[in-house]
């Protein structure tokens, strides 16, 4: 990968594309694009709406400044697509919500706006809407001035690039336009243009070289391509034994996504700049794999150094893997959006390499090989499939409450948890690791944790597993009576590791149950929480009675159940009563049947150790997944 000087560009309170919404458009119903904010692909099968997509994310800001090499940085919608006036296009409901760190959300709603009396056709034009939320139009707007400095009818402030595919017309066709004028032009830039300083022209170099090595010699001059058929003009520096004419598509097409970038730069340098929007269709068109790695290389390292919001349209499945890779060690910054079905297109919640490439071939079938999750037992097998679960519940009503409006309560204990918005959100972040158990073949071993903890570190085959070790485990040399903490000592409250001291050290592909004890201790511990306070947690007690097979579990009942428990009981005294899953004791009955952790996790003051028990498991899933080379 190259290396770029990174400037100290300070970003302010920079504006990023967050999401577009298709509530209303064309084939589209209620579709949601969610956005990095640094680099975002769209990709699917054609006529899925990639390119018109595109466009209308670049349609919703941009600034009335003059690039150097086009016009304005604020594209226009119908320069490159059509609306038909026989199209319902009042009825189209369209939105892209924007972010800005210390301000609220910005929605634009885009509606359509007819000029065809004076040939201007029909124009989006960006309205302030109060989308997603429970304010009046009014005071959304007055709101949006404020933070914003923007009106009801203009763009979000980002200088804002749109490349489209005709900037790709072939350079050495010499055909003409119906003014008889060459439909290319190759023109000599004077010393005294901005753009023919040397700093633009290393930068133009330099970024292209990155791109494609050794192509642009050190004294290489610099000159502007215009193509009629292009509204915008791109630069051009002699590349090695190839004459300006004569250059391939390829080559043609990093020319002008360099030349887009030094427009950007040259903006950058102005007092009150921010960073910028680059929409880029079909970045990939006659790029070679290893040339669209060193593209993409190069995006990445600019999002930074200029501040640069990247959305590209690809069928690259190059682009594709790679993206992935990075969206899954970083989800906030990348994304991979996949559009399948033309005829009703909506977005793939699926994230597997192999399950896109074979939606791109047009296949029907798709075996997706599981990883292998190791368990010291069945007991943790069996706790981990209670969680998971729980999760999904949880999540599934989570979705459905919050899918326009995060702020809705769903969890018990809203009020006491001001940061309740925030925990639906990291909920719904853990989208692509709810259906696990469907993804990961679940194997007790019936090996102790230091055995399996050891095997991952003696042989590289077991990085390529999830190991999933008791709560336990997290304490090194956890038999050791001294640093061993018991149940029976922290019913009524969190036992606390100091941090860093005797904790095991671990790979990502192994994650631990939750809590520190073992599960057998985490279950009674719930247990005893829920039977203790019969009357805090009443609304439980009930839910049990109304259905026939748990009707006769009550709090009394279930405390008798563990009332031989003497003053000085450890976990061994817990496994006695609760014996192995498959024994189908009544303890073991009585946790399956009434879900009780669902319940107990149900509860905005304990899912947070529920949310941080799944992000661990999806971290030791991609390890454990990226590790087999599937990709």
């Amino acid at each position: 990968m190259y290396e770029f000087e990174i400037g100290a560009l300070v970003v302010g309170d920079s504006i990023k594309a967050k999401k577009i919404i298709l509530d209303n458009f064309r084939n589209f119903r209620d579709v949601e694009l969610p956005l990095g904010r640094k680099i975002t692909i769209i990709s699917g099968q054609n006529g899925v709406g990639k390119s018109i997509v595109l466009s209308l994310i670049a349609s919703g800001s941009g600034v009335g400044k003059k690039a150097a090499l086009g016009s304005n940085f604020q594209p226009e919608f119908n320069e490159f697509f059509n609306i038909d006036p026989s199209e319902n296009y009042t009825d189209y409901k369209i939105y892209i919500q924007y972010e800005s760190e210390g301000r609220p959300d910005l929605v634009r709603r885009l509606s359509f706006q007819d000029y065809t009396k004076t040939e201007r056709g029909i124009r989006i034009i960006p309205r302030t809407s109060n989308y997603g939320t429970e304010k009046k139009q009014k005071d959304i707007e007055t709101e949006v001035k404020a933070a914003y400095g923007i009106g009801g009818a203009a763009r979000a402030s980002i200088p804002t690039i749109y490349l489209s595919l005709s900037r790709l017309y072939p350079l050495g066709e010499k055909s003409k336009d119906e003014k008889h004028k060459t439909s290319v032009s190759v023109k000599k830039i004077s010393k005294r243009n901005a753009l023919c300083q040397e700093d633009v022209k290393d930068k133009f170099r330099t970024w292209y070289n990155a791109v494609i090595p050794n192509a642009i010699k050190d004294d290489a001059d610099i000159e502007i391509i215009e193509k009629t058929i292009s509204p915008r003009a791109s630069l051009h520096m002699d590349i090695v034994n190839t004459p300006t004419l004569s250059q391939s598509i390829g080559q043609d097409n990093v020319g002008n996504i360099i030349s887009a970038l030094v427009d950007i730069y040259q903006l950058s340098k102005e007092k009150d700049y921010e960073g910028a929007l680059l929409c880029i269709d079909e970045i990939d068109v006659s790029l070679h794999p290893d040339t669209q790695i060193k593209m993409l290389h190069l995006l990445e390292a600019l999002s930074d150094e200029l501040n640069v919001q990247f959305v590209l349209s690809t069928h690259s499945l190059t682009f594709i893997k790679e993206m992935l890779q990075k969206e899954n060690k970083n989800n906030i910054d990348y994304r991979v959006v996949y559009i399948k079905n033309p005829s009703a297109p909506y977005v793939s919640i699926q994230k597997d390499y192999k399950l896109l490439k074979a939606d791109m071939f047009g296949d029907l079938s798709f075996s997706k090989p599981k990883v292998k999750a190791y368990f010291e037992d069945e007991v943790g097998k069996t706790v981990f499939g209670l969680l998971v679960d729980a999760f999904k519940s949880i999540y599934s009503e989570v979705n459905n409450k919050c899918k326009n409006n995060t702020a809705a309560a769903v969890l018990r204990n809203s009020v006491d948890e001001k940061d309740f918005e925030k925990i639906n959100r990291q909920i719904l972040d853990l989208e692509d690791i709810v259906m696990i158990r469907s993804q990961i073949e679940e194997i007790p071993v019936y090996l102790g944790c230091d055995t399996l903890a050891d095997l991952n570190e003696a042989d590289s085959y077991f990085k390529k597993v999830m190991i999933v070790l008791d709560g336990d485990a997290r304490i090194k040399n956890a038999n050791d009576p001294n640093l061993k903490p018991q149940i029976r000592d922290y019913l009524d409250k969190e036992y606390q590791l100091e941090q860093g001291k005797n904790e095991r050290k671990h790979e990502n592909n192994v994650c631990f149950l939750p809590d520190f004890f073992a599960p057998e201790s985490f279950l009674y511990r719930i247990i005893f929480i829920v039977s203790n306070n019969a009357i805090k947690y009443g609304v439980f007690w009930k839910s049990v009675d109304t259905r026939e097979e748990t009707s006769l579990y009550t709090a009394d009942k279930i405390k008798e159940l563990f009332s031989k428990l003497t003053g000085n009981f450890d976990n061994d005294s817990l496994k006695q009563i609760f014996k192995k899953p498959s024994d189908h004791t009544e303890a073991w009955k009585f946790v399956c049947k009434t879900d009780i952790v669902k319940y107990y996790y149900y509860d905005y003051k304990t899912v947070k150790h529920l949310i941080l028990f799944m992000q661990k498991v999806r971290n030791a899933y991609r390890m454990a997944y990226g590790n087999t080379n599937r990709y």
